[in-house]
């Protein structure tokens, strides 16, 4: 009983040790990566190019994830504490990640068994769950992997036994944490299942494990995506539903382990700019659809990767949002005192991480679909931090500041552009509309600065409301505005959008103008009055 108590006096340890996110972040990237080390240059295996590296390195990452967040979100309701306490659990139980490929090094004198997914129709699936991963197809062997998996689940109802006490929820605990793994062994097939089920397409009971590798081992097109590779066709397609179901759990993890900082992050969000993002996205893939109308699909796969770029670029913006609060800690004091750092709801420490976790999840989202929507985002993030943070802090200029922040949005209109043209390739984008969108960005972004005045003021920020005033900005911004509106129709050569252009381009100039619309309020009837000229630009130029 001594022992039993001295482990339950160590595990009661760990629970009160903390795990910082980028720390764990970094424990966690680098244990994928020397698991896809031993799998691919350990073990003898047929080399692979590096972009093949990459594609392994991002499924394995979903895979343990997504298993690790649920399993840790189930343990967490089970054990009936907050998620955090089990933190160091985790990251130290991250150590077996890489047990399977070494187990199946010594069995084999060298080779690592191949464990792949199971396809398997309804009744297969649930002989395969009843006898432990048994009767599997030939080809697969789970040796190692079930070794590994009944060794976590041994570790684990052992920790929820020591810490109730109670058979029942020890047993509980042992199916579900086995469901969970057998779940994600076994995902194509349950999400086929379920696709199936609303779609109606299929009989349930007569669904067949060659149709569910049919679905997702086609080799094809993904809007512009060329993927012919008939041996990552099923990683390709994976990918894009793994990404939006792990950005689902870590919301909901982020919530159960701290609400007041989600909610935090939340508000601080600047939803005009998030629409703006989104806004400026859905028109580059008008614009490619436009220009590569044969890529205009709307299957599930394409929908899914229009939202991995969306919710990649949400991501980008939210990570571009913490440096630009770090270094503008003074001016927000007084300009806006509600945000986090402000209010002391995270440290700087804590932000910075944050952000840096925002940044590594938008890359991985994007390059789940190709290296040019990662690279894009890099660049985004590159220009951003330029235009935050010292030494450069370009914000700090009149004009340059604006340029600069056009520079990263005109990288979101990029993406939507690549993901419809061949070859992912920027050069066939008219120039007319990179210059329109270079133009208008650059003279009327000043627009959110207005209600930053005092803040600017005091830090030394020469943006237009601190070097002409409110009422003179708002006249110089308004006009900007109009000119921008007026720009439209010549520089994209429709003469059928000048009365239009006119209409709408009046308006912003009297949103602007008007004493009666404070600075706080200018950006979204601003932005509602250029959605709405977007759909007519949109009806105009497509129909």
């Amino acid at each position: 009983m001594n022992k039993l108590k001295k482990i339950e006096n160590f595990l009661e340890g760990l629970f009160e040790k903390k795990v910082s996110l980028l720390s764990g972040t970094i424990a966690f990237l680098s244990i994928i990566f020397v698991r896809i080390f031993i799998e691919q240059f350990l073990a003898l295996s047929k080399p692979i190019l590096p972009y093949e590296v990459v594609i392994e390195y991002v499924q394995s990452f979903y895979f343990f994830s997504l298993a690790i967040i649920l399993i840790w979100l189930v343990l967490s309701l089970i054990l009936k504490i907050k998620p955090q306490k089990l933190s160091f659990i985790f990251v130290f139980a991250l150590l077996f990640v890489p047990f399977p490929p070494l187990i199946d090094i010594a069995k084999t004198g060298g080779e690592a068994y191949w464990s792949f997914y199971l396809f398997s129709s309804p009744s297969e699936l649930w002989l395969q769950y009843r006898t432990i991963f048994g009767h599997l197809p030939s080809a697969i062997v789970y040796f190692g992997t079930k070794i590994t998996f009944l060794g976590v689940i041994f570790l684990l109802s052992f920790l929820i036994w020591l810490k109730t006490k109670n058979y029942l929820k020890t047993i509980a605990g042992v199916i579900i944490i086995y469901s969970i793994l057998f779940f994600m062994g076994g995902f194509p097939s349950f999400f086929y299942y379920g696709y199936n089920l609303i779609s109606g397409k299929k009989i349930f009971l007569e669904i067949k494990s060659f149709e569910i590798f049919e679905f997702f081992g086609s080799p094809g097109m993904i809007l512009g995506i060329n993927f012919q590779s008939f041996k990552y066709a099923v990683a390709y397609h994976l990918n894009s539903i793994y990404f939006i179901i792990l950005i689902v759990l870590l919301t909901i993890l982020f919530w159960r382990i701290d609400r007041q900082k989600f909610i935090a992050v939340w508000k601080n969000a600047r939803f005009p700019q998030l629409f703006y993002h989104s806004g400026l996205f859905l028109i580059g893939i008008a614009i490619g659809a436009l220009n590569y109308p044969h890529n205009l699909r709307f299957d599930l796969f394409s929908i899914l990767a229009v939202c991995v770029l969306l919710i990649s670029i949400w991501l980008s913006w939210l990570a571009s949002i913490i440096p630009n609060d770090l270094n503008d800690f003074e001016i927000d004091a007084i300009s806006n005192p509600e945000r986090p750092l402000q209010k002391g709801i995270f440290s700087r420490e804590e932000y910075a991480h944050l952000g840096w976790a925002f940044f590594v999840l938008s890359i991985i989202g994007a390059i789940s679909l190709g290296f040019p929507f990662a690279v894009l985002l890099v660049v985004y993030q590159i220009i951003a931090w330029i235009y935050s943070a010292e030494p450069f802090r370009l914000k700090k200029f009149p004009i340059i500041g604006t340029l600069m922040s056009s520079l990263a949005l005109l990288m979101i209109l990029f993406l939507g552009y690549i993901l419809m043209s061949d070859g992912q390739i920027i050069h066939t984008l008219s120039s007319r509309i990179i210059f329109l969108m270079l133009i208008s960005a650059t003279i009327c972004l000043p627009i959110k600065d207005f209600k930053d005045i005092a803040g600017d003021r005091r830090d030394n920020v020469w943006t237009l409301p601190v070097i002409f005033g409110e009422k003179k900005a708002r006249l110089i911004v308004a006009t900007n505005l109009f000119i921008s509106f007026m720009l439209s129709v010549f520089l994209l050569n429709e003469l059928r959008l000048f009365w239009w252009a006119l209409i709408f381009g009046t308006i912003a100039f009297l949103i602007v103008v008007s004493d009666k619309i404070k600075p706080r309020q200018l950006f979204w009837p601003v932005l509602f009055d250029i959605f709405i000229y977007g759909l007519v630009m949109v009806r105009v130029l497509f129909f």
